[in-house]
């Protein structure tokens, strides 16, 4: 069976220090999961990214 973690991110690490590396992220998950769960439909960005900009021409 592959190890999906050395697969997909190149974790190639013993067991015991696999589970410390991902409980030391648990909480950084978690957070990620409240900012996720945010109903942002209203409100607007401070910046909106245009990478065109530069190359339009000015008057």
């Amino acid at each position: 069976m592959n190890d999906p973690y050395k697969d997909l991110f190149g974790l190639d690490l013993p067991p015991e220090r696999l589970q410390e590396v991902l409980a030391a992220y648990a909480d950084i998950l978690g957070e990620i999961g409240k900012l996720r769960a945010l109903d942002l439909t209203d409100v607007h960005p401070a910046i909106v990214f245009e990478p065109t900009a530069p190359y339009r021409k000015t008057p």
